[in-house]
């Protein structure tokens, strides 16, 4: 292995690794304070960053996979672009998503009102 591809190996294992962790942090933080304060929020919340996060596994377990099940060469590049346009469509969901329930996060609740 060429020290070019060690290094781009590295920087690949690790990129992914703290977006992976970040990910999870932030469905922790969602999943105790926000739940606690914001339940109304907090589901959709982490349906966002839950989806987020599988989809990156997948993304991650699909760019192994490519070359190995592909044996041909010469469709790796199509195959490639079409994983990555696929996992950057299903992105921009989850982080629309994400976004819609950070607008709601930033709302007002809505106080109920008891019965006298």
């Amino acid at each position: 292995m060429s020290s070019t591809a060690l290094i781009l190996g590295i920087a690949g294992a690790t990129s992914w690794g703290l977006s992976l962790l970040l990910t999870f942090v932030f469905i922790l933080v969602v999943a105790t304070v926000v739940r606690r304060h914001r339940p109304d929020v907090a589901p959709v919340l982490l349906l966002a960053l839950g989806l987020d996060f599988l989809f990156t596994v997948l993304s991650f377990a699909a760019q192994l996979l490519i070359p190995r099940l592909l044996g041909d060469v010469s469709l790796y590049a199509e195959v490639q672009a079409v994983n990555t346009l696929v996992t950057a469509l299903v992105h921009a969901g989850t982080r629309g998503l994400l976004i819609w329930s950070v607008v709601r996060l930033a709302s007002p609740t809505h106080e109920r009102h008891e019965p006298v």
